[in-house]
């Protein structure tokens, strides 16, 4: 049974992309260059989501200073 998870933020595709690559790399029945394919491709949409939560901190961040600005 697959686990269900809500994926409503950047942290939770990195921790579903890791958990698929960890799969795909476990799986000796899959071709090797299907595998490697696979791998990279999730590899590349890991990167995004890495980047995305890293901007998504950072404006975070921002946007706390600018409220105790405010004050």
């Amino acid at each position: 049974m697959v686990k269900q998870r809500r994926l409503t933020k950047p942290q939770d595709i990195k921790k579903l992309i890791t958990e698929q690559i960890n799969i795909l790399r476990q799986n000796e029945d899959i071709d090797p260059i299907k595998k490697a394919n696979a791998i990279g491709y999730l590899s590349n949409v890991f990167l995004g989501a890495y980047k995305d939560g890293e901007a998504a901190e950072r404006l975070e961040a921002i946007e706390k200073q600018l409220e105790e600005l405010k004050r």
